[in-house]
């Protein structure tokens, strides 16, 4: 039996993996959030409601624009905690890393705790709930004003002043140092410049002409210069130290390190705190990536025109003028409008059948569509669906990575048909397209009849598309069908077969006692251009 809710496998299958790829959290937070995402099982309705609620909160809010600009500021600190964590002494970037987070997740509490933090939703039951409660972001003022201890509330990070009254002493002296330093240099320099006619520049250097012998000896000569460099044209000449200028440069070197001995202390200190509230500063940063993902849900149900689900404990799935998104995307891109399908599906075994190109897979594809994206608290691209939550989503069709491993089409249809029985114990949804359709027609019906009585008495609910007559000749069995082609009078007047599409009815019905499947292949063929005097001859086949 699965152990999952819902294979890979099956997610592409029905084009789950289309809707939820549109669901694009910002930051790595909310990404792993994403991806580290649980289905809402039967049992969780309360929980499921409760997150719901939020998109639809998210999406009526006036300030998701301004929490998204908040959102593009946040980065990931997860290593950067990671290191406090395990002693490792913090650099100034990682520091500043650490206060930009607070400042943002703080801005982001502001504007969650704006909202009605009170609001109160009615359960699938009837009780009261609140669903902010595990949105609450916790401030961290103290943290904050550690890193930020000169309160310039500004989007920078120094190790200030005020960490250290040692720290502010020695830089005050490397200060003092530098001033007398600049002075002594400048009060040389000039006299050097008043005293020989020259000029230094800003590296503190002249270059001087050999064809000036008696000012170049007279350099020579100078204490206070050196020859930093010769070439056949000139000599260059470099300020030199004094043997003051050197006692007062080594206090300041010894200054620098003593400066960096106590900086270092500092970090030292910030990091321990950070690793003090490591915790919150975690938990503060798993409600980011949950309200990231939770306006990911919201934008992507904007975008995509859809609409909160009602939930419910019985075993229905009504869905009104639900869409595919993957098939409505790909027709939109050729300028071709998508017809909508509604089901009210309230038996264990459901039947569509219809014509070939009739949009049967497509309708059941959909259903598996909703209710994922239901069970992972998504609204759902429909006018309206009322359903209920399932252990298990399966779909079997022929996979053709089971082909390549050497089965034949009806291998891999039964394969995944052997793995789709397994969980039909449980609470499933069971997607089958044509079953044994890929066998010979008196086997293939025999296969499917009896599947189907053996679903009618499982847990699950089934719904499965077939050309085989007779399947749903039973009260207990649902049995809806695809409205097919309306074709025109004239058949020559089509140009090509894809525009079969224009002419049919992607409409589900729901019948009763019905022993026939709409056929259509026949129009189908002829339509495509298959020689008249092959459709003469099946017409004739299938009328006798």
């Amino acid at each position: 039996m699965l152990n999952e809710f819902i294979s890979e496998k099956c997610k592409k299958n029905i084009n789950f993996d289309f809707i939820f790829d549109e669901v694009k959290p910002i930051t790595k937070y909310g990404i792993n959030c994403k991806r580290n995402a649980q289905p809402f099982l039967p049992g969780q309705e309360k929980e499921l409601l409760i997150e719901l609620s939020k998109v639809e909160a998210f999406l009526n809010m006036s300030k998701r624009r301004e929490l998204i600009d908040i959102l593009k500021q946040i980065r990931y600190i997860g290593e950067t905690l990671q290191r406090a964590k395990n002693n490792v002494v913090l650099d100034e970037v990682e520091l500043f890393e650490v206060k930009k987070f607070l400042v943002y997740v703080e801005r982001l509490k502001k504007i969650i705790d704006n909202l009605k933090v009170n609001t109160m939703e009615k359960s699938l039951r009837g009780t009261l709930i609140s669903i902010y409660k595990d949105l609450e972001i916790k401030s961290l003022p103290d943290l904050y004003k550690l890193l930020d201890p000169a309160d310039q509330k500004m989007m920078t990070f120094y190790i200030y002043d005020e960490y250290s009254e040692k720290l502010e002493k020695i830089r005050n002296n490397k200060k003092s140092i530098e001033i007398k330093i600049k002075q002594i240099r400048k009060n040389i320099i000039e006299q050097i410049q008043q005293k020989y006619d020259i000029k230094l520049n800003l590296r503190e250097e002249v270059t001087i002409n050999k064809n000036f012998v008696e000012k170049i000896n007279k350099l020579n000569q100078e204490e206070n210069l050196r020859v930093s460099g010769e070439n056949y044209l000139s000599v260059i000449y470099k300020l030199k130290n004094n043997n003051e200028l050197d006692t007062l440069e080594k206090e300041l070197e010894d200054l620098k390190t003593c400066e960096d001995e106590e900086e270092l202390n500092v970090r030292r200190y910030l990091t321990e705190k950070i690793k003090e509230t490591y915790d919150d500063i975690v938990e503060n940063a798993e409600k980011v990536g949950k309200i990231d993902f939770i306006i990911a849900k919201a934008n992507c149900a904007q975008k995509t025109d859809s609409v909160k689900p009602e939930l419910t404990d019985e075993l229905i799935i009504h869905i009104k003028n639900g869409r595919n998104l993957k098939l409505e995307d790909t027709l939109k891109h050729k300028k071709r409008k998508y017809t909508s399908i509604s089901v009210n599906l309230n038996k264990k075994v459901i039947c569509i059948t219809g014509a070939n190109m009739g949009g049967k897979t497509v309708s059941l594809r959909m259903i598996g569509q909703i209710i994922s994206a239901v069970a992972y608290g998504m609204f759902v691209p429909c006018e309206s669906a009322k359903v209920c939550l399932f252990d298990h989503i399966h779909i079997s069709v022929g996979d053709d990575q089971s082909i390549e491993k050497g089965l034949s089409t009806f291998g891999a249809e039964i394969v995944n048909l052997k793995e789709a029985l397994e969980n039909a114990g449980e609470r499933s949804l069971i997607l089958i397209d044509e079953l044994a359709g890929g066998t010979n027609p008196k086997e293939g019906f025999a296969i499917t009849k009896a599947v189907v009585q053996y679903l009618k008495n499982s847990n699950s609910m089934s719904i499965l598309t077939t050309h085989y007559d007779n399947i749903a000749q039973d009260k207990d069995i649902q049995n809806f069908q695809v409205l097919g082609l309306k074709l025109p009078d004239d058949l020559n007047s089509f140009t090509c077969i894809e525009e079969i599409s224009k002419y049919m009815d992607y409409t589900l019905v729901e019948v009763e006692n019905q022993n026939f499947t709409p056929k259509d292949a026949i129009n189908i063929a002829r339509i495509a251009g298959i020689p008249q005097e092959i459709i003469e001859h099946a017409t004739r086949l299938v009328t006798e």
